[in-house]
């Protein structure tokens, strides 16, 4: 798909939010948003993953942080006390679906939980600190896409454990160079050749296997092929520069992720380097 066609169409989802009534524009029935903690209590000194819990109505999606073909990725903004640092914020692995006119969108249904890890200071008393504060927003899509967003905050004394981690910390995906994959990895091809491919021979039959790209300023992803038989898969991707885009054209990161028959999904971050002309 074309840079123009992308961004129209996606400028065309918000406009079609935007011309609903302010009330159903930013309805927060189809998605409710909480904050949750994966501790039991915040420590000075500490490191604490601090997340946002969405609830999402059924048949509803809302979108990854690559949303596809069209869309707008789902914003988390925390506001911390001083001394406070947020890591980058981490996404789970991510589900595809079909829209209108057949294009590919990446993002989430049900529930899930985007987080990031929190560095508490040393050397401080947590019932003096206050609250911590998210600012969220995301567009929910059934059909029709709706506009929503939140201001939440919790007092850092009051965060507990929230067992919603348990589940959605098995689902992010394991980070590139880790050791033990249950494939390898060979890439060809590149910018001068306008596809890469990804080359993974797996230790057994992997299952299912689908390839979400990450988002990217500098490039363009079109048509994507996928073929396995029997432990190789081979995944051809389309990829060009964005004609006046900013940003590094030297490697395309994405994530592999596999549904096993039970239905379990698991996902690998990959790092493809590219040739620049």
């Amino acid at each position: 798909m074309s840079l123009c066609r992308s961004i129209l169409l996606t400028t065309m989802c918000i406009l079609m939010a935007l011309l609903v009534s302010p009330a159903v524009a930013q309805d927060e029935t189809r998605v409710k948003a909480r904050l949750v903690a994966d501790t039991v209590a915040v420590e000075s000194g500490s490191t604490v993953r601090l997340g946002v819990h969405f609830e999402i109505e059924d048949g509803w999606h809302i979108y990854w942080h690559n949303p596809g073909g069209a869309g707008l990725a789902t914003d988390v903004q925390f506001e911390l006390p001083d001394g406070f640092v947020a890591g980058p914020l981490q996404w789970p692995l991510p589900i595809a679906f079909i829209q209108s006119e057949g294009i590919p969108g990446y993002g989430y249904e049900d529930s899930v939980v985007l987080a990031a890890e929190i560095t508490v200071p040393p050397d401080i008393v947590i019932s003096d600190l206050g609250k911590v504060r998210a600012e969220v927003s995301w567009l929910a899509c059934k059909g029709v896409c709706v506009l929503g967003s939140a201001e939440i905050e919790v007092s850092l004394a009051e965060l507990d454990e929230d067992p919603v981690f348990r589940t959605w910390a098995g689902q992010l995906p394991v980070a590139s160079g880790t050791e033990n994959l249950p494939f390898t990895l060979a890439v060809t091809g590149g910018l001068s050749e306008g596809t890469i491919t990804h080359w993974l021979r797996w230790s057994g039959e992997p299952g299912a296997v689908e390839w979400f790209p990450s988002p990217s300023e500098a490039l363009e992803i079109g048509e994507v092929r996928i073929r396995t038989r029997g432990g190789l898969t081979k995944i051809d991707a389309e990829v060009k520069s964005r004609k006046g885009a900013s940003g590094s054209t030297a490697e395309l990161s994405s994530l592999c992720v596999v549904t096993t028959e039970d239905g379990e999904r698991r996902g690998w971050e990959l790092t493809a380097k590219l040739t620049n002309d």
